[in-house]
């Protein structure tokens, strides 16, 4: 299909589809989770980090949990289908990076746990290896030790 003219933008004749502006490669048909689940944890996380404002007082705090819990979902949804977003990213099965992935959203995830909740340290490092630590377990048993 041709690309569509600015032209018939005047009157609004032509009815435009979103599709004739987009990539023809579409990401999102091929990830592993449904995009209406991975839009309802977008939104589940919206609803946690309005919770934490309400809770806590300040939109510093809430907006610290959307970031920390919208990059959580990012990185499940990632996870879901390792292989498609690896290949796009250009990233190897294993390495450095990979470790240093793995070591940064663990003390990212602690330090959004000390900084928002005021967890004891300790108790929030504790935390974050074995939550976010056993996303990464299961992402590394699922892989092929080919990859």
């Amino acid at each position: 299909m041709a690309s569509p003219s600015l032209a018939p933008l005047k009157g609004f004749k032509r009815r435009f589809l979103l599709r004739d502006f987009k990539n023809p490669f579409h990401l999102g048909a091929l990830m592993g989770l449904d995009f209406t689940t991975v839009q309802r944890m977008f939104v589940a996380s919206l609803v946690a980090s309005l919770g934490v404002w309400y809770l806590q007082g300040t939109l510093m705090d809430g907006m610290l949990a959307l970031i920390g819990l919208c990059a959580l979902t990012a990185l499940v949804w990632g996870l879901s289908e390792r292989e498609v977003a690896f290949t796009h990213l250009n990233l190897k099965g294993s390495g450095p990076w990979n470790m240093l992935a793995v070591v940064a959203s663990v003390v990212i995830f602690a330090q959004l746990s000390v900084a928002i909740w005021a967890f004891p340290t300790v108790g929030a490092y504790v935390l974050s290896a074995s939550f976010i630590g056993s996303f990464w377990a299961t992402g590394f048993m699922m892989q092929p030790s080919g990859a």
